[in-house]
């Protein structure tokens, strides 16, 4: 890093962020600290630096097949921020969240997170915190799409337009929303592409629905823990 770019990265988010995240002119390794940095200091995204830098490995790698990245889970959007990034309109980036709080448990979840429940993820704003996220660090553009809604409502209006996925990333807790997302995109997902699960480590019902539905479709690609705390991640073979 040259003393400009030291510079720069010293300053306040507003000043800099279209400059560092958006123009180009600087390091991608640079940028991409710098968008960390916002994330994070900013709160909008619940997720720990490691899940973030796993994430930008897993889109930028040069293998992954053709297709969009999609997201279920936005939450106020640093996750799809880092999608975008990445995918510097190259790719089309999807997320999806009701935008309105955590739905009930079922049995499945044997009451773990019943405290959660009602909760708005993305804060009193909803989507529109998500957006101002995109927004902020100068990634939304038309290839960019937030869509609000419950998973089954909305999915299934979408899912021909989401094909092929190259990168699915499954931040929706509980076991009923999981094995949902599960069953309606992983035949979307291509053949080399990834999927990701945010809570696999951190709630007994996501944690089910991924070996229920790992176990019913006979899938054998090993799980690679990113967080032993949260998240796991897969490679469709």
């Amino acid at each position: 890093m040259n003393s400009f770019q030291r510079r720069l990265f010293s300053v306040s988010i507003p000043v800099a962020s279209k400059v560092v995240i958006a123009s180009g002119l600087v390091p991608e390794s640079l940028a991409l600290r710098w968008l960390i940095k916002g994330l994070k200091a900013e709160k909008r995204t619940l997720v720990n630096r490691r899940r973030l830098e796993s994430l930008y490995a897993v889109c930028s790698n040069p293998s992954l097949p053709v297709g969009s990245f999609v997201e279920c889970g936005v939450a106020q959007g640093g996750c799809t921020a880092m999608m975008a990034f990445v995918a510097r309109r190259q790719r089309p980036v999807w997320g999806f969240d009701s935008f309105e709080g955590m739905p009930p448990l079922t049995e499945e979840d044997e009451g773990q997170g019943q405290k959660a429940v009602g909760t708005v993820a993305a804060g009193p704003d909803g989507l529109q915190a998500a957006q101002q996220t995109l927004d902020r660090f100068h990634l939304a553009h038309e290839s960019v799409k937030l869509v609000k809604g419950w998973f089954e409502d909305t999915l299934p209006h979408y899912v021909t337009q989401l094909e092929p996925i190259a990168v699915l990333r499954l931040d929706s807790d509980w076991y009923k929303s999981t094995r949902y997302c599960l069953e309606a995109l992983y035949d979307r997902v291509a053949p080399g592409g990834v999927v990701i699960i945010d809570d696999y480590h951190a709630f007994i019902g996501c944690r089910k629905a991924v070996d229920e539905f790992r176990l019913k479709r006979n899938l054998h690609s090993p799980l690679i823990t990113t967080d032993a705390r949260s998240e796991v991640r897969w490679q469709k073979t």
